[in-house]
């Protein structure tokens, strides 16, 4: 993508930038608040440029300052396996039997549902504290979703919307998958860091944290979809719920491909280039082309680790390089932001939190995107995939 626009005569950011519907399609203040307790509509929480599990990145005044306008809210139920990757974990079971039993004690179904819960009371409860608005609300179909966006501005909380990250979540059983989607869950994200009853994820772990024999276990990158996952996904196309592809395997992406063909959009809510970062993780052009033809959108990460192959803190750049090569290879109506904020990840140093989005728009622009294309990928596009695939 190369652009004619004159960089002498840049269109204003402030007016691009919020003036865009921002829809930031995977983020975790969900896990902040239930393993953490924080309350979400409190400015209080730093956010330190460097990995740290109790910063919050996007509480609601910080996703207001940012200009979002909605947000998929990503619950995810720790797996059992992370223990057994990093053994000294299981001392939490005595260290906070709290914490233990209310993420292992009970099921993986139980625990989303409850975390969704803690959610929406946040949204309800928690207001400004100069003029008592709501900062947030949850929408549980796209009807809802649409409803909250025509309010006017001035009284327009941030949309939030659940989403679902790992299918260990429904059990192996399609009866939670259509309780979820009864309950407003728009997408799930199949596979996460362990293999479930549906497909077989990449290599998770950052080579940072393979130290003192912590988060040195291999996947089986060959291993695809089950015949399960085949079910869940026909069943997802049926219900109109999304289905997110990151976390899987190649093969298990492929058949994923080939199962939901133009049938409906496909999503990857938070990944890179292979070109730049020739991760499996990552998506190749190809599959960029299959997303794009499904109607569906690719998110980029805001993590430097996933995104270049020498990893350095500053991300603002390969960011935009990476939006540019998803562009190039999907067109650019299939691009659009997936941060991971909050999601245990540590997001580059010039790009911290939900509050200075703004930064990402005034760099587009100057990199010679124009200004309709930077509205599509701030959110333009991802909304356009809510809307018209999330069926409920």
């Amino acid at each position: 993508m190369e652009s004619e626009m004159n960089l002498d005569h840049l269109p204003d950011w402030w007016t691009v930038h919020y003036g865009a519907t921002l829809v930031d399609l995977h983020a975790h203040p969900s896990l902040k608040r239930s393993l953490f307790y924080r309350a979400l509509g409190q400015r209080i929480y730093p956010s330190p440029r460097a990995f740290d599990p109790l910063a919050v990145r996007t509480n609601f005044p910080r996703l207001v300052e940012g200009g979002v306008d909605v947000l998929l809210s990503a619950v995810y139920t720790p797996e059992i396996g992370i223990t057994e990757s990093a053994p000294p974990l299981k001392l939490l079971k005595y260290l906070a039997p709290r914490m233990w039993h209310k993420v292992y004690g009970r099921g993986y179904a139980i625990l989303a549902h409850e975390m969704m819960d803690e959610m929406e009371k946040q949204a309800e409860t928690e207001r400004d504290e100069q003029d008592g608005s709501q900062w947030a609300r949850f929408a549980h179909s796209a009807r809802e979703l649409e409803a909250i966006l025509q309010l006017p501005e001035a009284e327009r909380p941030v949309a939030l919307v659940h989403s679902i990250e790992g299918g260990h979540t429904l059990e192996g059983k399609l009866e939670n998958l259509d309780t979820f989607f009864k309950r407003g869950v728009a997408f799930i994200t199949l596979a996460h860091f362990f293999p479930n009853e549906i497909v077989y994820p990449t290599f998770p772990w950052p080579e940072h944290l393979q130290q003192f024999g912590w988060f040195e276990d291999e996947r089986e990158l060959t291993q695809g979809l089950t015949r399960f996952g085949e079910q869940v996904v026909e069943r997802m196309v049926e219900l109109g719920m999304l289905i997110d592809i990151a976390h899987c395997t190649p093969p298990a992406r492929k058949r994923i491909y080939d199962i939901v063909g133009k049938r409906a959009p496909l999503i990857a809510s938070h990944g890179g280039a292979y070109s730049i970062n020739p991760d499996p993780y990552n998506l190749k052009k190809w599959e960029m082309k299959r997303i794009a033809e499904s109607g569906g959108v690719i998110g980029v990460i805001f993590m430097n680790y996933w995104l270049m192959p020498s990893e350095s803190k500053r991300g603002l750049n390969v960011i935009t390089q990476t939006l540019r090569a998803f562009v190039n290879a999907a067109g650019e109506d299939a691009v659009g932001l997936g941060t991971d904020f909050d999601g245990f990840t540590e997001p580059p140093s010039d790009l911290l939190n939900a509050a200075q989005l703004p930064r990402l728009t005034q760099r587009l622009l100057a990199e010679g995107f124009s200004e309709a294309l930077v509205r599509k990928i701030l959110g333009g596009n991802v909304l356009r995939v809510l809307l018209t695939g999330w069926k409920k």
